[in-house]
């Protein structure tokens, strides 16, 4: 009997490797606000945009604060990558879930 996570699994093969990897058809990508910049950045620079952007989710994670939630973000780093993401969301026209 398979477990759910067998079911998830196998209903998102695209390729079994023999004694390899197996290659997933991912379909959702969850963007966070500390590495993403980068990439939208190369984006911009080479002109392209996000394939499938209706599967792509935009949410803070590393800066969302603990504790204090309904005060502003105090680092401003921390502060700069949160709006950057919004920014960047809506420049690709991505689902964003903020703070």
């Amino acid at each position: 009997m398979n477990t759910l996570f067998d079911k998830i699994w196998d209903s998102h093969v695209v390729t079994k490797v023999e004694e390899g990897p197996t290659q997933l058809y991912i379909d959702r990508l969850y963007c966070h606000e500390v590495t993403s910049p980068q990439a939208f950045a190369g984006m911009r620079e080479r002109g392209i945009t996000c394939f499938r952007p209706e599967k792509i989710y935009c949410m803070p994670d590393h800066n969302t604060p603990t504790h204090d939630q309904d005060k502003p973000i105090e680092n401003l780093v921390s502060k700069m990558q949160v709006d950057t993401l919004a920014k960047n969301a809506a420049d690709f026209g991505l689902a964003h879930f903020g703070m």
